[in-house]
């Protein structure tokens, strides 16, 4: 099947250019759509980026590891998610910093490189174990194409339920996993590497570099480090199990691993002691025991254990060839994932797991059983390559259906934080004329994706967004709180609320009820019943009714952006302050605010 005249990586490298296209696709769809006119926005395609990129931006900014940029605190004294896993985050913003780029600029050259990066390092991991080249193209594209559809999320999941979690490709994510995802197949290729190595002390080599990537992923992200941990006990246990004449190299290598890697995790754990008091909340630990099967990576790769056992049976593969054992690690990994809790006792939102690297572990493993069947069977070379052309096909249609129904979907969010720009940097320009203006000004904007917004463009603080809390700097009850004001001012009533909670708008049932409520795939929340939306709505009427000062002064406000067609009630913020003439740009108009109290 092997072209020997031609290198495996101009095999790579048309797989590489169509991930990158596909990553770049619901950018060019803005880019094409807003033409001269577009502001300089980067497309979200995943709920979290905005809180990504504000963190990233206030690490452009200068601002400390530390930094709250959701409510404009420098420094809470405390560890969040965003400053433990800080490495991506780093190398994002100082080249950034360094280059004079911006946020947004950064995010969308990181979508690109992202998408060509893990394309080739999944190439060139499936090479390493298949030994050919179109069949490891064809896999890496079938894997990252696929890959949401095997999390059951993306279109698929609209096509079939009209619910989804996760839309475009979960593993170009910015930052998480995106840039740590290829580290991922790096570290299980060093730590095979160490079993099969011809000398010890070269097996050695691999077990140290091993270790070190096993350790920067540690601070890269949570998800990563630990399904690097879990598959390792699976490969350490196959590699007993099948590489007999290895077994002294396979414990060198687990104890070399074993030093390396409790001693990275010795100062994660100091600052994991050291988290904000909030942090368990936001980010929904759960403590339970209960076993978890019906999570379609685990089910897939139980079916693949099953099949791979099945054609070992039949002799249609070689059992004990590197290419079926990896495969096996791969396949046995999500059941010690999504159900590590029976021990441990302890679940940290899962579908994690399920969207950013287990579906991608179980696909690639179906690869590497499949390059296993093809070498044990006398198949004919001519129509091998066919099928694999015609896979690669399949695979970038699903692929382009997975990335146009994520620019389609996102298109007017996406335009709407493109408009919101222009009103940002007028707030700014307003900042730096006028010396009464506070440093990080506290602005108001009506609609939650401009407010989302705010900490990627500039250093100000929203009123509300609905990442107020994910870095722990305010309490659930807190966050609530602020929602309630930013609701308050922007003048709806009670039955509003009642009607935007009934309607399971997830912004404000999250705030409300929290995360894991609105959205229970997140934690597994109990369903939100109507005798508790009607007694928050009674709760919001009564902070309607006694406000007063004390609240309108937590925190003050400097500027409300609204849109200038549809602009809001403004009689509660009328109340409370004075607004200028204000000043228009684009879709949206500015207001400088002025307490009355």
């Amino acid at each position: 099947m092997q072209d020997k005249t031609v290198s495996y990586w101009l095999y790579f490298l048309i797989p590489a250019i169509i991930a990158g296209f596909l990553a770049m696709y619901p950018q060019m769809s803005l880019w094409a759509a807003k033409g001269s006119a577009w502001q300089g926005s980067y497309v979200v395609s995943n709920y979290d980026e905005p809180a990504y990129s504000a963190y990233v931006n206030a690490l452009v900014e200068g601002k400390p590891r530390k930094n709250d940029p959701f409510i404009a605190v420098d420094d809470t004294g405390h560890e969040s998610l965003y400053s433990i896993q800080f490495i991506p985050a780093y190398m994002i913003a100082l080249p950034a910093r360094a280059l004079g780029v911006s946020t947004a600029t950064a995010f969308i050259l990181l979508s690109l490189m992202i998408a060509v990066i893990s394309c080739l390092a999944l190439c060139r991991f499936l090479f390493a174990f298949t030994g050919e080249p179109l069949l490891s193209s064809v896999g890496a594209l079938f894997v990252l194409c696929l890959g949401t559809a095997a999390a059951f999320q993306g279109e698929l999941s609209r096509l079939t339920t009209g619910n989804v979690l996760i839309d475009f490709f979960p593993f170009v994510r910015r930052y998480q996993p995106g840039v740590a995802f290829p580290l991922f197949f790096v570290f299980v290729f060093l730590v095979w590497k160490s079993f099969s190595s011809e000398s010890m002390k070269r097996g050695g080599i691999f077990a140290v570099s091993a270790g070190l990537a096993f350790a920067v992923l540690v601070f890269c992200y949570f998800y990563l480090w630990t399904a690097a941990a879990a598959w390792a006990v699976c490969a350490f246990a196959v590699a007993l199990v099948f590489v007999k004449e290895k077994r002294r190299q396979v414990l060198t290598t687990a104890a070399i691993l074993a030093a390396i890697g409790i001693t990275s995790l010795i100062p994660y754990w100091k600052m994991l002691s050291d988290r904000t008091p909030e942090l368990d909340r936001v980010q929904l630990l759960e403590r339970t025991h209960s076993p978890e099967f019906l999570v379609l990576p685990l089910i897939l790769g139980l079916i693949g254990i099953l099949l791979t056992a099945t054609l070992a049976f039949r002799e249609s593969i070689e059992l004990r060839t590197k290419e079926i054992l990896v495969a096996l690690t791969f396949f046995a990994t999500p059941i010690i994932l999504f159900n590590q809790q029976v021990i441990t006792g302890h679940s940290l939102q899962p579908v994690h797991y399920a969207v950013f690297i287990a579906n991608y572990l179980v696909l690639a493993a179906f690869i590497m059983l499949i390059s296993g069947w093809i070498k044990a069977s006398a198949f004919d070379t001519a129509v091998t390559k066919k099928v694999l052309v015609y896979a690669a096909l399949a695979a970038v249609l699903w692929g382009f259906i997975e990335a146009s129904g994520s620019a389609r979907f996102n298109a007017v969010a996406s335009e709407i934080r493109d408009e919101s720009l222009p009103a940002i940097r007028m707030i700014e320009k307003m900042r730096q004329d006028d010396p009464a203006v506070p440093e990080r000004p506290v602005v108001l904007a009506n609609n939650f994706i401009t407010s989302d917004s705010i900490p990627t463009y500039s250093t100000f603080r929203p009123l509300w967004n609905p990442h107020t809390s994910s870095a722990g700097g305010v309490s659930p009850e807190e966050n609530k709180r602020l929602f309630y004001l930013y609701f308050y001012y922007l003048g709806y009533s009670g039955k509003e609320l009642a009607d935007a909670l009934n309607g399971n708008s997830f912004e404000i049932t999250a705030a409300v009820f929290g995360s894991e409520r609105a959205l229970p795939a997140l934690a597994k929340g109990n369903a939100i019943k109507p005798d508790e939306i009607r007694k928050e709505v009674e709760k919001y009427d009564d902070f309607s009714r006694t406000f007063g000062e004390k609240d309108a002064a937590a925190p003050r406000l400097d500027f409300l952006i609204v849109p200038d067609k549809a602009e809001p009630n403004y009689a509660n913020i009328d109340r409370w302050y004075q607004r200028d003439a204000g000043k228009t740009t684009g879709l949206f108009k500015v207001f400088r605010l002025t307490p009355k109290f």
